[in-house]
C-alpha cells in the first residue's frame, strides 16, 4: 500500500550541503537538513580524504565488523554503563537529541536527548538549542561529527567555529526555503 501524497502545508525541502572544515587542510562537514511544515530534520557528520583520520566510517558493534571476536584492546570503554563500546578507528552513529522553543519564553529552549553518545552530545544540544531558538520551531539533531582532524585537534574556539557555521548556514537555507532572497 502507498503511502498518501503530503498535503502542501506537509511539503517538505531536503538539503543536502558539504562545506570544507576551517582550519583543515581535507575534512568536510556534510549537513542533511529537511525542512518540514513544522519542525526541521539535521544530520551532521564530517569526512576526510586522509586515512588516518577517516571519520566516515559508521559501526555499530556486532553488526557490521569484520571479526566477530574482540579483544579488549580494539574496543574503547563505554563512557556509561549503558553504552555499547565502539572499535577503536571508527565513529559511532552520535547523538540525536530533539529541541524545541518555549511557547512562554523566546529565550528558553526545552532539549532530551533521545540517543546519546558522551563524546558528542554537548555540541549536539548546544546546536538544536541554538536552532530551535532562532528558527521558533522544533529540531531534530544528528550529530556524528568528529573534530580530531582540526589543526588544533577540536579546540573549544575550533569546535564554536563549527557550531556558528552550521548554525549561520542552516539559518540561511531557512530564510531561502520559501523562495524569498
Amino acid at each position: 500500500m502507498a503511502a498518501p501524497p503530503l498535503a502542501s502545508s506537509e511539503a517538505q525541502q531536503i538539503y543536502q550541503l558539504s562545506v570544507p572544515l576551517p582550519r583543515t587542510a581535507d575534512t568536510s562537514l556534510h549537513l542533511h537538513l529537511t525542512i518540514a511544515s513544522r519542525h526541521i530534520l539535521l544530520f551532521l557528520t564530517t569526512t576526510s580524504a586522509n586515512p588516518s583520520f577517516d571519520l566516515s566510517l559508521l559501526s555499530i558493534p556486532g553488526v557490521n565488523s569484520s571479526s566477530t571476536t574482540s579483544t579488549t584492546e580494539d574496543v574503547l570503554n563505554p563512557m556509561r554503563g549503558g553504552d555499547a563500546a565502539v572499535p577503536r578507528g571508527k565513529v559511532g552513529v552520535g547523538s540525536f537529541v530533539y529541541a524545541m522553543p518555549s511557547l512562554r519564553n523566546n529565550k528558553e529552549t526545552i532539549c532530551t536527548p533521545l540517543i546519546p553518545d558522551m563524546a558528542t552530545l554537548e555540541t549536539t544540544e548546544r546546536i538544536a538549542r541554538i536552532l530551535a531558538r532562532r528558527l521558533q520551531v522544533p529540531v531534530y539533531l544528528g550529530n556524528s561529527m568528529n573534530f580530531a582532524a582540526m589543526g588544533a585537534g577540536g579546540s573549544v574556539e575550533e569546535e564554536m567555529g563549527v557550531v556558528r557555521d552550521v548554525v549561520e548556514t542552516v539559518v540561511g537555507v531557512w530564510g531561502k526555503k520559501d523562495g524569498s532572497s
